[in-house]
């Protein structure tokens, strides 16, 4: 029996809305340690221009992202030689997912002042949300030589380490910040996901309990344990997480899906069912959901409904391995 997992939930810790990092808008969090002062503007831009620049990070941080962009497009109209208003622009751009605008807007206040250490960190985040490890390496590597207590960019280089496997890298810059900023939650969160996906479970545990204890009120912090508890066979604490997590997110499908593979691995089918029936009302084009409610049903013995499921995750995969997965799956019921 092969079931597949959802992957750990870092929702608190990052979203596309880049100006509230760290949880805070506006807020800079440091590490120990100077600052080097950006490369001064010449002149100093004109009074509108701060006007529409300042107008269009209020309609930012209200997720009006339309709004910011006809502010900063004024801004830039009347001092286009001002790097402050593209690299906000460029940051609603991406949070709008339109990367290539983002990137031509971050890289153009980078040659507008290229001591820029926010434009790099910026940058850096847009390349992450493309998966471009190394691209975004180069420039939160420069935004933290510049800046060498910026702790989102510290933090973002462990996340970048911890998707590329790197996971000593990043356990080592997520200590930097947790040394700094010892009731970050997100940084508790973030070296726990890598200590899981290197292995190391016990410390993983310490760090969503410890996440816990800073967090108790969000949903994914319940969820990223219950996974350490899946990965350590012990189902019924899993279970027990992932009921506290959807308590307080009833909408959080991976939830579902995982809580189901629990259920699925203890033998209460129709529980497992239930929860994948859930999962797939929520996030129909999700092809893990079918995939491991077909393992549910062939365990079942309805290896029909296993094999309709086990047909539809693989018509909305593009992910050859999975594929080859449900493939085998599939062919275990006699199903080609």
């Amino acid at each position: 029996m092969n079931l597949i997992s959802c992957k750990w939930n870092y929702s608190i810790v990052i979203g596309l809305a880049f100006l509230v990092l760290f949880g805070v808008t506006g807020c800079r969090y440091e590490l120990p340690g100077p600052l080097p002062q950006s490369t001064p503007m010449a002149t100093p831009p004109a009074q509108d221009a701060q006007t529409y620049n300042a107008k269009g990070l209020e309609c930012a941080t209200r997720d009006d992202y339309e709004c910011a962009l006809t502010n900063y497009n004024q801004a830039i109209q009347l001092k286009p030689d001002w790097a402050e208003p593209y690299d906000n622009r460029g940051l609603a751009y991406a949070a709008k997912g339109d990367y290539p605008r983002a990137l031509a807007d971050l890289s153009q206040a980078i040659q507008l002042q290229p001591n820029y250490a926010d434009a790099f960190l910026n940058r850096g985040l847009v390349y992450y949300k493309k998966s471009d490890y190394e691209h975004a390496l180069t420039d939160l590597d420069q935004a933290i030589l510049l800046q060498p207590a910026n702790a989102e960019a510290v933090y973002m280089r462990g996340r970048v380490y911890s998707d590329k496997g790197d996971y000593d890298r990043a356990i080592a810059d997520f200590d930097q910040v947790i040394r700094a900023l010892p009731n970050n939650t997100m940084a508790y969160i973030a070296r726990g996901i890598a200590y899981r996906r290197k292995g190391d479970l016990a410390h993983a545990l310490a760090d969503c309990d410890r996440a816990i204890q800073l967090r108790p009120g969000e949903p994914e912090v319940y969820y990223n344990r219950g996974n350490v508890y899946s990965d350590r066979h012990d189902w019924d604490r899993a279970i027990a997480d992932y009921d506290q997590a959807l308590k307080l997110d009833s909408n959080l499908v991976n939830a579902y899906i995982n809580r189901g593979i629990a259920y699925t691995n203890k033998g209460d089918l129709d529980r497992a069912i239930a929860d994948l029936d859930q999962a797939i009302k929520l996030q129909p084009q999700w092809a893990e959901a079918y995939y491991n409610r077909g393992i549910a049903y062939a365990q079942k013995k309805e290896n029909l409904k296993a094999a309709l499921d086990f047909q539809r995750s693989i018509e909305l995969s593009h992910d050859p391995d999975f594929i080859k997965k449900v493939d085998e799956q599939m062919n275990s019921l006699g199903a080609h």
